[in-house]
Formats: C-alpha cells, structure tokens, sequence
C-alpha cells in the first residue's frame, strides 16, 4: 500500500512539474489536432469497388477495417456534394484498385457510435481525414473476424448509412465539377 502511495505522489509531481515548466504554446493551425466527432456529424467512406455496393446501398465489405484496426472515412458534415467528391479525389493513391471511386457510403456518426465505435478527425493524410477507431480485437483471429463482420453488416443496412453514387466513376483526372 505503502509503495502504491508513493507512486502515485510520484505521478502527480511529474505531471505538475511537466505542465509548469512548459510554457504556454501557441496552436499551430498546421497540425492536426485530434477531435471525436460528436453522433449528429456525418463521415464519408469512399468505395473503390463497385463489388462493395449494390445498386442501392454500401454492403458490409465496404466498411471492413482489415488489415488495420480503423477504417478511413473522411468527415463530410455540411459540405456540398462537389467538396465531398473532390475530399476523395485526395484519397485516390498509385495502387491497385484504388484509382477509381464508384461510390460513398454516408454516414452519421450515431450508427458508428451505437456499435461502440468512434469517429477520431484527425487530418493526417488529408484536411478531414477521419478514423472510425474502436473495433473489437479479441486474441481469437476468428472471433474477431466475426465480430467485425456482424458490425459491418449492421452498418450497411442501417438506414442512418446512405449510398451515393457519381454519374460516372471519379478518377484523377475527373474535373473538380462532380457530383
């Protein structure tokens, strides 16, 4: 007891002190500053294949968070369809099957929340880049691919969780006049 006492006397002096001796910093608007995005906020996640939607709706592969425990989405509260679509020009990369955006699932951040999941804004890759973070992770490769499939079907037929399609497939060298 005693030594759990002194520990904690420790931790607490090391925390004071930390904050004491650094000075007061400015916020530099160039870094990210990690946010939670609050149940009424929307995300969009791009869809690169069109084997992860039907002709109405995302299905659950879309929003698989393999091979990483989050899933990139990009924060999509109150922007017009054209700043939406040019968000995802931005995540367009060199690799295979990611050249191209068939589509986007829309969706409020109250559906990811009521699976225990959370919406972390954290701009890293781009201005808006968001991480739906808090997956299950249990020890069992098998549990835990089923656990996350169950949710990620949840998803994709949640009524909060809205298919958008382009006229045509987003490429890069589709014009910023989309959607």
């Amino acid at each position: 007891m005693r030594f759990l006492h002194r520990s904690l006397l420790r931790w607490a002096n090391w925390i004071v002190n930390r904050f004491r001796s650094k000075p007061a910093e400015q916020p530099d608007k160039r870094s990210p500053v990690p946010r939670e995005l609050g149940n009424d906020e929307t995300v969009a996640r791009f869809i690169y294949s069109r084997r992860h939607m039907s002709s109405t709706a995302p299905k659950p592969g879309a929003f698989d968070p393999s091979p990483h425990n989050e899933l990139s989405v990009a924060h999509s509260t109150d922007l017009p369809e054209t700043e939406i679509w040019e968000l995802g020009l931005k995540t367009i990369g060199a690799a295979p099957g990611r050249d191209k955006i068939h589509g986007r699932a829309d969706v409020f951040v109250g559906a990811l929340f009521d699976r225990k999941l959370r919406a972390v804004r954290d701009d890293s890759s781009f201005e808006r880049h968001t991480s739906v973070v808090g997956w299950p992770n249990p020890d069992d490769p098998d549990e835990r691919k089923q656990q996350r499939t169950e949710i990620c079907l949840e998803l994709s037929q949640d009524s909060r969780v809205q298919l958008v399609r382009p006229e045509s497939p987003i490429t890069r060298s589709t014009t910023t006049n989309v959607g």
